[in-house]
C-alpha cells in the first residue's frame, strides 16, 4: 500500500447513506478484465487485471470492489466513500475475508490528490449524476490527475433522453414527500402519489402510458434505490455529450461505452442503420448520441481515457480471436444432429435463443455451454468444436467461426474477456466453494459468483451446502452431514415444459449432493 494520505478523514457530519444502507451490488461492465478487454478492441494497452491498480469513488460497502479484490490477490484495490458507516462495515468485511490488497477509505472526494498516486482502472458507479456540479468536475480532475497513461476510467449515470420521463415523476414524488424526512413514510408516500396519479390519467394519452410505465418502475423498485436515486434532490441526468464535452476540457476523451453491444445496430430499420453507419470514425460519439436518441437510453455507462491516446475505431472481424470467450448458451432440444444441416435452436440464461444449422456452429455452441463457467481462447473452441464432429475438418473452419462470433460478441450473445476467469467448473474430491461467496451465503441467498455475476441460492439447504464446501471435507463427509441435516431423502421441486410446478421429485441425499455440486460448478462459484 502505498497511498501516504489514508490517515486523513474527512470532518463531515452524516449522509443519507449512514442512515439508510444502500446494499452493495457487483456490477459486471466495471470490472477491469473487462474494461481491459474494451480497451484492446479500440486499440489501447491496458495493465493486466492480475496485476493491476484500481480505485473506486463512492464505493459504498465495497459490494463490487471487494470481490475483485478477493479474486486478484497481486493487485491493489482502494474505496473511497464519504458515508462512515457503510465504510465501516465493508472494513469489516474486509477483516473476515483476511483480504490485505483492499483498502476502503471514510474519505472526501474533493480531497483526493496525485498522493493516491495512478490507477490502472478508476470507476465511478452511481455517484456522477448524484453530487453536486463542484464534485462531479472534482471527478473529471481525478479521472485525469490519478490515471494511468494507458489507464481506464468508468463513470456512469443517468441519461437523457429517456431520464426526462423518470424526471417527471420524480418532480410529482418530491413535491409531494418536500416535508416528510422518515425514509419508510417518504417511499411509501412516494409510490402512493405516483399510482393515484398514474390512475387518474388517461390511459389513452402519451401522458397516461407514460405515467403507467413510470408507476410500474416505481412500485417494482426497493425502498433503498428509490430513496436514495429517485428522491434525491439533487440528482440530474445528462445527455452523452455533455459528460464527453466536460471531460475533453480535463484532458480526456471518450473511448465507448462500457457494454460493447450498444455498437450493434441490429433491429433498426434498414435506413437507421444505413444512416448510422455513415458516420466516420472522428464522429463515433455523434454517431452514440443519435442512437441514443433513437433508442431512448436512460442510462450511460461511460467509458474515458487521456486524450493523447490514438483509438482505432475499425473493429477488425477477427478481433475475437485475442479474447477469451463466454456463453451460456445451451440446446433446448436434448435430440439433436450436429453432424447434418437440421437446426438446432439454442438458449442463453437471459432467454434468448438462436438457431444454428451450420454443423461447426452448432458444435462451438454446445461446446460454449459445456464449458460454462469456464472461458476458451478461440483455439480451444475450433479445436473442442472439431472433436464434437470426430475431428471433421475443413479448410474454412476458422473463417466461418470467427464470422459467426463477431456476430455473436457484437450483439452480447458472446462475452469476450482479456484474461480467463479464475474458477474451477469440475469437482474435486474435496470440493471447495469461494470463501467470499461461503461467507456471504451466511446473512443472504445473494452470493457473488467468480465471473463478478450476483446469483442467488434457492433455500436454506442450497446455502447450507456451499458453508460445507470449504475444502475440508471429501464427498462422502458432505453427503453424511447433509444426511445428518436434511434426511435421508431430499425433496426437488419440478415443472414442465411450461414452467408450472408438477410433483416433487424424492431423491437421496447422494442424488443431492451430487446434482447441488454440478450446480455449484455451473454458477461458477468452485476455486480450484
Amino acid at each position: 500500500m502505498n497511498i501516504q494520505t489514508e490517515h486523513r478523514q474527512p470532518t463531515t457530519g452524516t449522509t443519507p447513506y449512514d442512515e439508510v444502507y444502500y446494499p452493495g451490488h457487483v456490477y459486471g461492465l466495471t470490472h477491469p478484465n473487462h474494461l481491459a478487454a474494451i480497451g484492446t478492441v479500440y486499440g489501447m494497452r491496458p495493465a493486466p487485471v492480475e496485476r493491476c491498480r484500481v480505485l473506486e469513488l463512492g464505493c459504498g460497502v465495497g459490494g463490487n470492489l471487494l470481490p475483485m479484490a478477493f479474486q486478484y490477490p497481486n493487485s491493489e484495490f482502494i474505496g473511497i466513500d464519504l458515508s462512515g458507516v457503510t465504510i465501516e462495515r465493508g472494513q469489516r468485511n474486509i477483516a473476515a475475508l483476511g483480504l490485505s490488497n483492499i483498502r476502503l477509505l471514510h474519505y472526501d472526494i474533493m480531497d483526493v490528490d496525485a498522493a493516491f498516486g495512478q490507477f490502472d482502472y478508476i470507476i465511478a458507479h452511481g455517484v456522477y449524476s448524484w453530487v453536486p456540479p463542484d464534485v462531479r468536475a472534482k471527478m473529471l480532475t481525478i479521472f485525469k490527475q490519478n490515471l494511468a497513461p494507458q489507464g481506464i476510467c468508468y463513470v456512469s449515470y443517468n441519461a437523457h433522453p429517456f431520464s426526462h420521463m423518470r424526471d417527471m415523476v420524480r418532480d410529482m414524488m418530491r413535491y409531494h414527500t418536500r416535508h416528510i424526512t422518515g425514509m419508510k413514510e417518504k417511499v411509501g408516500q412516494a409510490r402512493a402519489i405516483v399510482k393515484f396519479l398514474s390512475d387518474g390519467s388517461n390511459s389513452t394519452s402519451v401522458h397516461g402510458a407514460v405515467m403507467r410505465d413510470q408507476c410500474k418502475r416505481v412500485l417494482q423498485a426497493p425502498d433503498e434505490l428509490l430513496f436514495h436515486d429517485d428522491l434525491d434532490q439533487g440528482a440530474r441526468a445528462f445527455l452523452l455529450h455533455e459528460v464527453v464535452e466536460d471531460a475533453g476540457r480535463h484532458g480526456l476523451q471518450y473511448l465507448s461505452d462500457s457494454d460493447f453491444s450498444r455498437r450493434n445496430l441490429a433491429g433498426f430499420s434498414e435506413e437507421v442503420c444505413a444512416t448510422l453507419q455513415r458516420f466516420p470514425e472522428s464522429e463515433f460519439l455523434a454517431r452514440d448520441q443519435y442512437k441514443d436518441f433513437i433508442d431512448g437510453n436512460g442510462f450511460r455507462r461511460t467509458l474515458l481515457c487521456h486524450e493523447g491516446i490514438t483509438l482505432d475505431r475499425q473493429v477488425e472481424l477477427d478481433f475475437i480471436t485475442q479474447f477469451y470467450l463466454l456463453s451460456t448458451t445451451s440446446p433446448r432440444q436434448p435430440d439433436f444432429c450436429l453432424t447434418d444441416d437440421s437446426e438446432m435452436e439454442f438458449e442463453n440464461q437471459d432467454g434468448s435463443r438462436i438457431t444454428v444449422t451450420k454443423p461447426l456452429l452448432k458444435a462451438a455452441h454446445l461446446c460454449l455451454g459445456r464449458a460454462w463457467p469456464r472461458a476458451l481462447s478461440f483455439r480451444e473452441l475450433l479445436d473442442g468444436s472439431r472433436a464434437l464432429l470426430e475431428d471433421r475438418q475443413a479448410d474454412d473452419d476458422e473463417r466461418v467461426l470467427t464470422e459467426a462470433l463477431y456476430i455473436l460478441a457484437c450483439s452480447g450473445e458472446v462475452s469476450f474477456l482479456k484474461s480467463p476467469p479464475f474458477l474451477v467448473k469440475e469437482v474435486t474430491d474435496r470440493p471447495q466453494a469461494s470463501l467470499l461467496a461461503r461467507r456471504q451465503s451466511q446473512s443472504g441467498p445473494l452470493v457473488t459468483n467468480l465471473l463478478h455475476q450476483t446469483v442467488q441460492l434457492e433455500d436454506d439447504r442450497t446455502r447450507h451446502f456451499v458453508q460445507l464446501l470449504d475444502g475440508s471435507r471429501t464427498i462422502e463427509e458432505i453427503v453424511a452431514e447433509m444426511t445428518a441435516t436434511f434426511g435421508a431423502k431430499i425433496e426437488v421441486k419440478q415443472t414442465d415444459d411450461a414452467g408450472k410446478s408438477t410433483e416433487p421429485l424424492q431423491i437421496s441425499t447422494r442424488e443431492s449432493v451430487n446434482r447441488s455440486l454440478a450446480t455449484i460448478g455451473k454458477l461458477g462459484l468452485l476455486v480450484a
